[in-house]
Order: structure tokens, then sequence, then C-alpha cells
């Protein structure tokens, strides 16, 4: 799921409890691939409730809102062979309905 601050004077506070909580490993960020930070905050959990968890921390440990906005997918997966190989099978047409991340 995709996560933000609605409030930008509050995203300090914002970032300061996301970045507790993946220390913590109540959930994992992912990025878009090629993105070098500046992009949209994703998040992986095992299941809805961590990302219930992850708002209700974020408002009453960190004192800000935020914004959830689910992704349709309801897998990932490593890829062992690495990018070259995530790209190869791309090109050859053989991933469907994916999103590449790292």
């Amino acid at each position: 799921a995709y996560i933000r601050a609605p409030n930008p004077s509050s995203y300090k506070s914002f970032r300061k409890g996301i970045d507790q909580l993946l220390d913590e490993g109540a959930v994992q960020a992912l990025r878009q691939r090629n993105d070098e930070g500046g992009g949209p905050l994703m998040l992986a959990a095992v299941g809805q409730l961590q990302f219930e968890v992850v708002q209700a921390r974020l408002k009453n440990e960190y004192g800000v809102e935020s914004i959830m906005e689910p992704l349709t997918y309801t897998m990932a997966r490593w890829a062992d062979a690495g990018w070259e190989a995530v790209d190869k099978a791309d090109a050859a047409g053989k991933l469907f309905g994916i999103m590449i991340v790292q």
C-alpha cells in the first residue's frame, strides 16, 4: 500500500514514525524500480492488520494522520537471479500484471 501524510507540515513527524516502524520490522518499504527515494512510499505487510497498526501508531505515538492507498497486488516475490533476469523475462513477455519494485 502507498502511505502518505495528508498534511505537509507534519511530514517530519510522519517520516520519524515511519522510520521507527521500519526499524522495528513492523512493515517493509519498497520503491518502484529506479526510484532513488523521491517517489511515493510503498509499504509491504503480511496482512491488513499490520497496515492498521502502522496508522494507529503514527497517530497515537507521533501525532500524525496518514492516508493509506491499497494496491491490488496480493504477493511479492524475490528475483533471486537478479535484475538482469527480470529485465530479460519482462522483454520476453513472460511477466504479466506486475509492478517491478526494489
